[in-house]
């Protein structure tokens, strides 16, 4: 029996190829993007459960409070020592330090890159599996480093990589003490190469030893298990305020699971940026999405399973004249809707073979190296499509089972009032999605548009930047190494500080007089920068002057500010501002101007307070506005005047644009996502209005051959068949708004401190954009039948 249930199906799809071909292309779509939404998902809560003592590792963070609002801050150096010291119940303490350094084996085999100084506790609290050297004294002195197999592939070859010694900033030996596994990619930081900590606290920078007020280490607890941490969150209070005394802001130590940390934990940054960090929305965001996929394609599948049960009336009656029974006749739909899934879901599975690759690379990440490492969501997939084959089938078989004969023979047992408003429900719950997804897509679009052609307040283009990496040779050396470089033909101007617009800032913690006249603690950021600075980036001075290379006192004694600043401080007019007092590490100065606000930051945040000092041991940046139409030209001899000035360190160069726009990476990704999701949505809308078009024209192609005869033109039956759909679109365009409306806005609320007002425009476009194509879906079929002889459309079967 089984075999003529499969004999009868393979000859009936072979028959009807289109309506096939549509359930199963539209159904393996739907498919292919939920194993995607599956594997995404899974990944991005996987985050740091490769390491075994998971469960028992928390973040150490810190709150600072003032009367201004929270910093939110990472931990600072000595806080994880101390912990240890003070509590005993704590197993262990690992602090991470994330940085820039140059790494070097030669002068042709260098790169610029992010490493991690870390304690040699590190490999006590996470599981990072040492291939060669010690555990435990891999990272105990200064100048030891520790490489991931790429990294010591990438600097030595095939050659032995421990104990031999590469060049850290062109001048710090350091030895190959361990070789690891390379750390994998769903881990919160996520490095190639670790340093010792004391080469950064004993060698560097003995002062973050003790600071308890400079941030950007990342401290991470290791717990007993089955610890309750609230009982060490209750004494952190104490422990602080033992450690800090300052009555103008409160400090504020919690802990953070670690399993926690990447999609719910706040970024807290450091001078060279912050741990990884996910985002939750954008999970729910893209999980939502996939569903509206998904059940549009299973719309389709059903829409259209359903409506086909209408042509086969006769085929049911005379099934039943022979003999069938009513289980017989509910078998075949069965194995005709799971025969077709059963195919869905094999070409599914080749549409996620080959769209692997595209997907990790809209990702930025490998997510999967291949599918068969993920039977779970391979698994997931077979049981949805069952599910859907056994909905697709149930209706219809259970429908023509319970008909009468006479009914089916004459062809219009399916025609009732419950099958047509199933249909057609189904087909404005697709169209609407599809129309949300589209409204999604234009308001993304034209976010990043605001934010890529919105006025930043400064002039980013057409800047080379180098990072000397706070190199002697340079700081001692400013007046000279700048006008070396002008002196390169295409240089136009070129200036040097700690940071550009677009990367992280270090921190100004200084006390500056308020509209009250009180000294108002100020933990902000702070551009180190020297006198040509805010000319070559053209940040407008709104009050005030500019620091001035003839008067010697700026040094020292001179600060500039921006309007948040002022407006921090409480100063109504910039103007108010200058000569106000400040204080920092026991030199007194005064404000001399006021730059105008401008976005250094990312347009998620509102513009924070800054300051300018002049303070060239903080300088890494040169920035360099280069005109020469030849610009590799221009670098090579860039490259031919920094090794004349700083010998033995590798020229380490980017654009300023570039590092710019890093800060849209993520705004870019969601928009490439959003804008296939949202073209697979219309195309699998699309697919199922085509199967649901040709059908109606079929049913009706004997009205179709008589309206012909009696002189009406094909434009008439386009509109008169075609009406029926115009109205559903209608509805779902109505329906669809305001959801799309209210999604979106609050998307635009969540997300962005400056952002684009969702207008009637986005509106119109979606739905003209929707109406063109589903309306042109349709009216081919339409005008396929209508032009068609009505001799033939009134020829009885």
């Amino acid at each position: 029996m089984i075999r003529h249930y499969f004999k009868t199906t393979i000859q009936y799809f072979r028959h009807h190829k289109m309506f096939a071909f549509i359930n199963i292309m539209g159904f393996a779509v739907g498919l292919c993007i939920c194993f995607f939404a599956l594997l995404y998902i899974q990944f991005e809560n996987s985050y740091d459960t490769q390491n075994i003592q998971a469960d028992n590792i928390y973040r150490l963070v810190t709150d600072v409070q003032s009367d201004k609002g929270i910093a939110y801050e990472s931990s600072a150096g000595p806080m994880g020592p101390a912990i240890a010291q003070s509590f005993p119940e704590v197993k262990s303490v690992t602090r991470i330090f994330l940085d820039n350094l140059i790494i070097q084996n030669s002068n042709s085999n260098f790169a610029e890159e992010t490493i991690a100084y870390a304690d040699a506790s590190l490999f006590d609290v996470f599981t990072i599996p040492l291939l060669e050297g010690n555990l435990h004294s891999a990272l105990d002195a200064p100048y030891c480093l520790v490489l991931s197999t790429t990294a010591a592939k990438k600097y030595f070859g095939s050659e032995e990589a421990l104990g031999k010694t590469l060049l850290l900033d062109g001048k710090f030996p350091a030895r190959v003490t361990g070789i690891m596994k390379d750390m994998p990619l769903n881990a919160q930081f996520r490095v190639d190469i670790f340093v010792s900590m004391p080469t950064l606290l004993s060698e560097w920078n003995q002062n973050l030893a003790q600071n308890w007020n400079r941030f950007g280490f990342y401290t991470y607890l290791l717990l007993p298990e089955n610890y309750d941490a609230a009982k060490l969150s209750a004494k952190l209070p104490a422990f602080i305020q033992s450690h800090i005394t300052d009555n103008t802001r409160k400090y504020t130590l919690s802990l953070e699971p670690l399993k926690w940390v990447y999609l719910n934990g706040k970024p807290r940054g450091s001078r060279t940026g912050t741990a990884v960090t996910g985002n939750a929305n954008n999970i729910y965001i893209f999980s939502l999405v996939s569903l509206f996929i998904l059940i549009i394609s299973s719309f389709n599948f059903i829409n259209l399973s359903t409506a086909h049960s209408l042509k086969r009336a006769r085929e049911t009656a005379l099934r039943k004249v022979i003999g069938a029974s009513k289980q017989q006749l509910v078998l075949q739909f069965f194995s005709e809707a799971f025969f077709l899934s059963g195919i869905a879901y094999l070409l599914a599975i080749v549409m996620c073979i080959l769209l692997l690759p595209l997907f990790n690379q809209v990702m930025g990440k490998v997510i999967s190296s291949g599918i068969f490492n993920n039977i779970a969501q391979l698994g997931w997939m077979l049981l949805i499509a069952l599910v859907n084959a056994l909905l697709a089938a149930v209706y219809p078989a259970i429908l023509q089972a319970k008909i009468r004969i006479a009914e089916n023979l004459k062809g219009h047992g399916s025609h009732s009032l419950k099958n047509i408003t199933l249909r057609k429900t189904l087909v404005i719950s697709q169209l609407s999605i599809a129309i949300i997804l589209v409204v999604a897509t234009l308001v993304v679009n034209n976010q990043l548009n605001y934010m890529r052609n919105i006025d930043l307040g400064f002039t980013k283009d057409h800047f080379l930047t180098i990072d000397f990496h706070f190199d002697s040779l340079v700081i001692n050396r400013e007046a000279t190494v700048r006008q070396e470089l002008l002196s390169i033909p295409g240089i136009k101007t070129a200036s040097i500080g700690s940071t550009i617009p677009g990367k992280t800032s270090r921190k100004l913690t200084a006390s500056i007089e308020n509209n009250l006249g009180t000294m108002l603690a100020a933990d902000w950021d702070m551009y180190a920068i020297d006198n040509y600075y805010i000319q070559q980036y053209q940040i407008p001075i709104i009050a005030g002057r500019n620091f001035s290379a003839y008067t010697g006192s700026d040094t020292t004694e001179a600060m500039l500010i921006n309007e948040a600043a002022a407006k921090t401080l409480g100063y109504i007019h910039p103007s108010d501002a200058l000569g106000k007092k400040f204080t920092q590490k026991g030199s007194n100065g005064t404000i001399i101007g006021v730059v105008k606000d401008f976005h250094f930051q990312s347009f998620q945040q509102p513009i924070q307070p800054l300051v300018f000092k002049l303070a060239p041991w903080f300088h890494t940046f040169i920035s360099l506005s280069v005109t020469s139409a030849d610009m590799q030209g221009t670098i090579a001899q860039i490259e031919n005047k920094w090794k004349q000035l700083v010998p033995g360190l590798p020229l380490i160069y980017d654009f300023s644009d570039d590092a710019y726009n890093t800060l849209y990476k993520s705004e870019d990704k969601f928009h490439t996502l959003f804008i296939i999701l949202s073209s697979v949505a219309i195309f699998l809308s699309c697919l199922g209005l085509y199967g649901l078009s040709a059908f109606t024209t079929i049913q009706r192609k004997k009205e179709i051959g008589i309206r012909k005869i009696i002189g009406a033109t094909v434009a008439n039956m386009v509109y008169t068949l075609g009406k029926d759909f115009l109205w559903l679109i209608l509805i779902a365009i109505l329906i669809a708004s305001p959801l799309a409306w209210l999604l979106m806005h609050q998307w635009l609320q969540h997300n962005y401190a400056y952002r684009i007002t969702i207008n009637a425009s986005i509106f119109l476009q979606s739905a003209a954009i929707i109406l063109i194509i589903t309306i042109g879906t349709i009216a081919f079929h339409i005008i396929h039948a209508a032009s068609a002889n009505p001799v033939n459309n009134l020829k009885t079967e």
